[in-house]
């Protein structure tokens, strides 16, 4: 059985059994094994045997994988006794105890060998300060958006580089049969997905993930022209992770092979979509780097449109200056209605609609523009008239059925749908139940 010991790092000195079907390592308590390090991405690596032999596999993390001083990229490498394997600030030493994987090396220092540089053409590690992945109570460094542009092209321009030479030594295998999932319908899952765009001034970074815990969550930043980011997560009702389930399985993600990473046409801009999907014990992941392929690129917009669905996240389609004049727009219609709000039941709901789309027109921008406190102010008056209407209608529908006054009753909660025609919002709910059992009890045949 595969151990791992923590040599130096936040947690040195603990010990870790590795399953037998794998174990994950990460910064989140979802991981199999927790580790307590900053630097670590939520589920960082994974660790398995297969044949025999051990492994170690990144998971898409922010700051990568070493072996021995060496990045992992994205394949899996095989470990033998006493390697050291780097993750954040942890360097954790592997003991394979009894397996007959390869014979192990001569006795290694305790303390991990000091970083070697890397061979030409090979990718540093950078932290950017961007991820998701960082400390939820770190601050999420923004510096100088031409620098950090500028070093990040740099970075893509190493990455590219780098993708070729994992690529090199793999000429000749053969690509490993598609694995279909067992009962992938009642696995747990999770995924975790990034898009990356770089050009010369500007910068673009989407990740959406989920845990298997249930939570959805969206990260964007935009620098350049814009300046602008968006952070939101959402708890998936059942029938929310079935419909994402579905999304996965469809999809039939085991059957995409490799893609290889390629050169753009000017050296320096970068796209960039990752993907790792863990359903139960299994994990899979695709890079695609300067390249495209039709079934994932399909995947991963799928994706992308269910995340943008769940969270409200439609605004990210949208340019800044777009979005100014969507909520300036909305500003001026949510204007009219409450000007109207007398002129009909429903003028008021639509007068809190309007204003609620254009705040929410406004939600990935920073800073806000000034009309965005009109907006926000208009909705709280809006809401609050709103309730009191509705408080009062539903006085109304108590008073008439006390006084078995069953026809009053039933208008009065017809009016109240008139007023809150939106059937996903608690009050129309309880109006529509309401009404459903005065009209069938009392108002056919049923006093």
């Amino acid at each position: 059985m595969m151990k791992l010991r923590v040599v130096s790092g936040p947690q040195s000195g603990a010990e870790f059994a590795v399953a037998p079907a794998g174990s994950t390592l990460g910064r989140s308590r979802v991981a199999d094994i927790h580790l307590a390090d900053g630097l670590l991405s939520r589920l960082h690596c994974r660790f398995y045997e297969e044949a025999g032999v051990a492994f170690v596999q990144d998971l898409g993390s922010s700051n990568g994988t070493l072996v021995n001083g060496a990045p992992t990229g994205a394949s899996a490498v095989a470990l033998r006794e006493g390697d050291v394997v780097t993750v954040g600030e942890t360097a954790l030493r592997v003991s394979l105890g009894g397996a007959e994987a390869a014979p192990a090396e001569p006795a290694k220092p305790e303390e991990p060998p000091p970083p070697e540089a890397a061979p030409e053409g090979t990718a540093k590690v950078v932290d950017l300060g961007l991820s998701p992945d960082a400390p939820a109570d770190g601050p999420r460094r923004r510096g100088g958006v031409a620098g950090l542009i500028a070093a990040l092209a740099a970075a893509a321009a190493l990455a590219v580089g780098g993708g070729l030479f994992f690529a090199w030594g793999r000429e000749g295998e053969a690509e490993p049969a598609a694995r279909r999932l067992p009962a992938a319908e009642e696995q747990p899952f999770a995924f975790r997905y990034e898009r990356l765009a770089i050009d010369a001034n500007k910068l673009f970074r989407y990740t959406l993930t989920f845990d298997d815990g249930g939570t959805l969550a969206l990260a964007i930043d935009d620098l350049g022209d814009a300046d602008r980011s968006f952070v939101k997560e959402k708890a998936l009702s059942p029938r929310a992770r079935d419909a994402l389930r579905k999304v996965l399985v469809d999809a039939h993600y085991g059957e995409i092979g490799e893609m290889f990473p390629e050169r753009s046409a000017d050296g320096v801009s970068l796209r960039r979509r990752s993907l790792t999907i863990v359903f139960g014990p299994e994990v899979w992941s695709r890079v695609a780097e300067n390249t495209s392929q039709r079934d994932f690129d399909g995947l991963c917009e799928r994706l992308e449109t269910f995340g943008r669905n769940e969270l409200g996240a439609w605004a990210t389609q949208y340019s800044v200056a777009e979005l100014r004049e969507m909520g300036e727009a909305q500003l001026q219609l949510a204007r009219r209605y409450w000007e109207q709000r007398d002129l009909g039941d429903e003028k008021l709901f639509l007068c809190v609609t309007a204003y609620r789309k254009g705040l929410s027109a406004l939600e990935t921008l920073n800073p806000k523009p000034a009309f965005a406190a009109a907006l926000a102010e208009g909705l709280r008056e809006a809401e609050g008239l709103l309730a009191e209407r509705h408080e009062a209608e539903a006085f109304a529908v108590d008073q008439a059925m006390n006084t078995q006054r069953y026809d009053d009753a039933a208008e009065a909660l017809r009016k109240i749908l008139r007023m809150i025609p939106d059937r996903d919002d608690p009050r129309n709910i309880e109006a529509t139940e309401r009404l459903l059992s005065v009209e069938n009890r009392y108002l056919k045949g049923g006093r």
